[in-house]
């Protein structure tokens, strides 16, 4: 009977053993599940902590100024200026809204002019194409259409601006911006590009806008 009962409590004892051996196992993987949990939230955070500083680092502001001669007649020369933030990432213009527009604004008294849908602007003078004695403006606006842009011509008259003629122009290279206005038989003509065809060396056709 001693025997029987030394044999049991010998199983209660290595019973009571093992058991105590697996509850620990079990604290020490969940405080090593915790841990790694922690260590993944440190992760998480920092890698999101990173992605917004990356975001705020993609968008550039660009200030840009234009000598266009003297548009209004009085002698001193005018100069426009653009202010724009750019998405590097998207090459887009960032403006909070979902219609952004590129505004140009000049010197002195002269009213602005607004541009849509463009990727950016470039301004350049012209000679006096309809002699009211002040010179005429020429702009090119980027398109979303790869290298097209939108050539515009802009007299300043009466203390308003107006377009005067428009077509489309393939600006791959800044050789591309010159020539853009040309004088035949006592005329001025607008030189753009036909966008849908081709001549036989390949390359678009020229199209001509009476000014």
């Amino acid at each position: 009977m001693s025997k029987k009962l030394n044999f049991i409590f010998g199983i209660v004892i290595m019973s009571s053993i093992l058991l105590g051996l697996s509850i620990k196992k079990i604290f020490k993987n969940e405080n090593k599940n915790d841990i790694i949990e922690k260590t993944e939230n440190k992760e998480n955070i920092s890698k999101t902590t990173e992605t917004k500083e990356s975001v705020k680092a993609e968008i550039e502001t660009e200030n840009k100024k234009f000598f266009i001669g003297d548009v209004n007649n009085d002698k001193i020369n005018d100069t426009a200026f653009i202010f724009l933030k750019r998405n590097l990432e998207t090459n887009e213009i960032e403006c909070g809204g979902k219609k952004c527009l590129i505004n140009v604004t000049f010197s002195k008294n002269i009213p602005e002019i607004s541009f849509d849908q463009s990727l950016g602007l470039v301004i350049m003078k012209t000679e006096d194409l309809n002699n009211d004695k002040g010179n005429e403006i020429i702009v090119f606006s980027r398109t979303n259409e790869g290298w097209w842009n939108n050539i515009s011509v802009w007299t300043f008259k009466n203390g308003k601006w107006k377009e005067i003629a428009k077509t489309k122009g393939f600006i791959s290279e800044n050789i591309n911006f010159e020539n853009r206005i040309i004088k035949e038989k006592n005329q001025f003509y607008l030189v753009g590009e036909n966008q849908w065809k081709e001549n036989e060396n390949g390359e678009f056709e020229k199209v001509k806008i009476r000014i």
